[in-house]
């Protein structure tokens, strides 16, 4: 694995578990609140980038290898180096 795909695939596995967390503590104080109108707005609000944060998540997972190309713009992948096995001696 190569360095940048390395990282992109930890900022990935990062906005899974970061957001996990936060979608586990929204819904921990949705419960124990009041309702309120504008902490539901809040809330929402947060909910909101959470559940996005999780795809974003899954996708850098996921496509970690075409994501870091996209990402350094390289055009294709590097292909190895081939062992002079089609070369007569």
């Amino acid at each position: 694995m190569k360095t940048p795909t390395l990282i992109v695939r930890l900022v990935g596995l990062y906005l899974l578990a970061g957001c996990s967390v936060l979608l586990f503590q929204i819904h921990k104080l949705q419960a124990q609140s009041v309702p309120n109108a504008s902490q539901n707005d809040a809330l929402a609000n947060s909910s909101l980038y959470a559940w996005l944060g999780l795809v974003a998540g899954v996708v850098a997972t996921l496509f970690a290898g075409p994501l870091a190309r996209l990402l350094t713009f390289d055009s294709e992948p590097k292909k190895k180096p081939e062992k002079f096995s089609d070369i007569d001696l």
